[in-house]
């Protein structure tokens, strides 16, 4: 089967674009968040060089099974901060992702109201039969990314 689908995610975040754009964008916070329930992001595998053309690493982790590791692996191919960047992804370790096709992930930052934020992920190709996992996927990490900002360490 092709892998024809893309992911579309929004949120409304209630926090200014600069601190919903790094937390993103820098290692140490990213590692903080990343992952649906049940991952962990090593925080020593976090790398991002934020520029057009910088490259991108991380691995999730499974907290009940650690050899149980996803690999992302990323180079920017546009990057305006605090608006968007855009990145061509390489994941392994993922059954519903083939690591020979590349992905593209696209997180888009639009000011709202006096300091709100809201974050639009675009992500794809995926086979349509993995594509709601990793929808569900998104929604579950961005509730994360949601209790990392209003400052619960959890």
């Amino acid at each position: 089967m092709t892998a024809n689908v893309m992911v579309v995610v929004e949120r409304q975040f209630d926090y200014p674009r600069p601190l919903v754009f790094r937390a993103w964008t820098e290692p140490a916070e990213m590692a903080r968040w990343r992952g649906s329930p049940g991952w962990h992001v090593e925080t020593e595998t976090v790398t991002s060089d934020l520029r057009l053309g910088g490259r991108h690493h991380h691995v999730k982790v499974r907290d009940n099974d650690p050899t149980t590791r996803v690999t992302t692996d990323a180079v920017f191919t546009e990057y305006f901060e605090p608006d968007v960047f855009v990145a061509r992804q390489r994941i392994t370790g993922d059954p519903g992702i083939d690591p020979d096709t590349p992905l593209e992930l696209r997180v888009e930052f639009t000011k709202t109201g006096r300091d709100g934020t809201l974050v639009r992920i675009v992500q794809g190709p995926y086979d349509m039969e993995v594509a709601g996992y990793h929808g569900r996927g998104w929604e579950r990490e961005l509730d994360r990314l949601d209790t990392y900002l209003a400052g619960d360490p959890a």
